[in-house]
């Protein structure tokens, strides 16, 4: 079947191909690209539609990604902090202690400064560099901040989530603003009421208005609030306009799933926007967008309190999780110079291999970047579409006792019958098979379809009508979704059985063949089972023991600092 599928491509492609116009321009040579790079925070697998779901449109997101290359293996940390680590510092947690739970307000916690990250690499390559949105990587003292950190500029939060019209991040003992323009304060440029999806994604476009005007290679990492839980708690999902939303998303009868729908349409939206901004300052055919997820969707969350009811249908777990729905992460890029787009990759990609792929991009040498874990994956993706990485560590939480590794399409799951987090375990999630028929047409028609496709014909990569289009984005759409060719138990039992039984033992996986990971084939596959058991011992050789939690440091009370999150472990003088 997937041979077939793969033959029909192919075929496509090729009249796709032949349609070429006449007057088409020959791709001009390589230059230094700018980078642009959105992550949504805790999108779901099922929460786009070029996944299989119908439920939530996400048109823009979908043109992306049709246009471009699907990442369909591509992994990250099971949580936010042990994901933006691994992604600017291209190498696994495990190797600087941070590979458990998030950075918590109030807590004296941050990647260490010794780690150098992506923004301080593009900078020696003559880059701009900015970050809208989240942070959190720690900011006791201002040496850990953005902009000590090689961001030229950073407008957004330090924290893991703010409220989506106040910007205040409350615990249970504190509540504060966190809102920042560099260091300086910027509750009044956040919090007038405005939806934070909005906000960001205007700051995003001022900075590329502002790159073209001042001829600088730009890289801007676009880190959304979206589509994370806002601020008052559990089960807080807001929307810019809920009485539209609950007209356009009447058919979605839980009120919840409706509010993230609403939230994921704005994300969408922020996608439209960036593109077209790029393209109207003629930035577009000179750029790599990357979209991703920074780990799977929170369908439900009675350890943290913020479930946003997203869906990883049908893999089994969500956010904090080893298991697929956790770290098998929404991911798609575009760019002019893409070998084959219109694509599926089923290359395994890892969000370390982010640092290398990009600064290999944009000139820099990959002997440069020292002992890391990221893999240059620039070749695979323009050149030659080989399989560069055959192995993937998941995580090593020592903590919690979850571990888990991929090797070629195996992977390996051991968890910790006394976790607090066994309620990921189950599988979870809506199907997103309730709603419009999928509208490939509106995706045609949608801005970054138009935008895209027409850079993409002037680079020579094939002018394609709307029924060739239709055909070929259906194609891709097919290879994405997993579905019941591949999961059968899942997707024919809306309620498997949730029985789990890689506590005490470890569990294999061909996560190829059963990407829902149903079917625990250790004993058959005795030889494998113990290969990869091996990998995780030699990691766990040389992997950094977490340090102890710290406690919430009273004195961070923003009530200290004006009604401020601040950094409250000061003095610090830049060496």
């Amino acid at each position: 079947m997937v041979f077939f599928i793969r033959r029909i491509t192919g075929i496509l492609l090729l009249i796709a191909n032949l349609q070429l116009n006449d007057n088409v321009l020959q791709r001009e040579p390589k230059k230094q690209p700018h980078i642009i790079l959105i992550i949504a925070d805790d999108l779901g697998w099922n929460d786009v539609g070029f996944h299989g779901s119908i439920q939530i449109p996400t048109p823009n997101i979908d043109a992306l990604a049709y246009n471009g290359v699907i990442l369909n293996r591509h992994y990250v940390q099971p949580t936010c902090t042990p994901s933006r680590a691994a992604l600017l510092t291209g190498k696994y947690p495990i190797r600087y202690g941070f590979q458990g739970t998030p950075i918590a307000a109030g807590q004296a916690s941050a990647l260490p400064t010794d780690e150098k990250i992506l923004p301080q690499y593009l900078k020696e390559l003559g880059y701009s560099t900015h970050l809208v949105g989240k942070w959190h990587l720690g900011y006791y003292q201002k040496r850990f901040t953005p902009t000590q950190r090689g961001f030229d500029s950073h407008f957004g939060y330090w924290n893991g989530y703010i409220g989506y019209r106040n910007s205040i991040h409350a615990t249970k003992t504190m509540s504060g603003i966190d809102a920042r323009r560099g260091f300086e304060i910027a509750g009044n440029e956040m919090d007038r009421g405005r939806y934070a999806t909005d906000v960001y994604t205007e700051e995003a476009c001022k900075i590329i208005e502002s790159s073209k005007r001042e001829n600088t290679k730009m890289f801007l990492m676009l880190s959304h609030l979206a589509v994370h839980s806002g601020n008052r708690g559990p089960n807080h999902l807001e929307v810019s306009n809920k009485t539209y939303n609950d007209e356009v998303f009447g058919y979605i009868k839980n009120e919840n799933r409706r509010l993230y729908a609403g939230m994921l349409t704005s994300l969408d939206d922020s996608v439209r926007k960036i593109i077209e901004s790029l393209d109207e300052n003629e930035m577009l055919k000179d750029s790599i967008v990357v979209f991703m997820s920074d780990n799977g969707a929170p369908t439900d969350d009675p350890l943290w309190g913020h479930e946003n009811f997203g869906s990883n249908w049908p893999l089994k777990g969500k956010k904090g999780s080893v298991l697929e729905g956790g770290v098998r992460g929404v991911a798609t890029i575009w760019s002019p110079w893409l070998k084959e787009k219109n694509n599926v990759s089923e290359n395994l990609f890892h969000i370390t291999d982010w640092l290398p792929t990009l600064y290999t991009a944009a000139g820099g040498n990959f002997e440069n970047l020292g002992n890391i874990d990221g893999v240059d994956q620039w070749k695979s993706l323009t050149d030659t579409s080989e399989q560069i990485r055959s192995k993937v560590l998941i995580n090593i939480d020592e903590t919690r006792g979850e571990e888990a590794i991929i090797f070629n399409q195996w992977k390996v799951v051991k968890s910790n019958r006394t976790s607090d987090l066994v309620i990921n375990f189950k599988y979870s999630g809506d199907p997103g098979n309730i709603g419009p028929e999928y509208n490939m047409s509106g995706v045609i028609a949608s801005t970054v379809g138009l935008r895209l496709s027409k850079i993409n014909c002037l680079t020579g990569d094939g002018c394609m009508n709307t029924l060739t289009a239709r055909d070929v984005f259906y194609v891709a759409r097919s290879r994405a979704k997993v579905d019941g060719q591949t999961c059968p138990e899942r997707v024919s039992d809306p309620d498997p059985d949730q029985r789990y039984e890689c506590f005490d033992e470890y569990c294999l996986f061909d996560i190829v063949q059963d990407p829902c990971e149903y079917r625990n084939v250790a004993e058959q596959n005795p030889q494998m089972l113990n290969q990869t058991i091996d990998m995780l011992r030699q990691f766990k050789r040389v992997m950094i023991m977490q340090a102890p939690k710290p406690i919430t440091d009273p004195n961070a009370d923003p009530r200290r600092f004006s009604g401020y999150w601040e950094s409250w472990l000061e003095p610090f003088v830049k060496a």
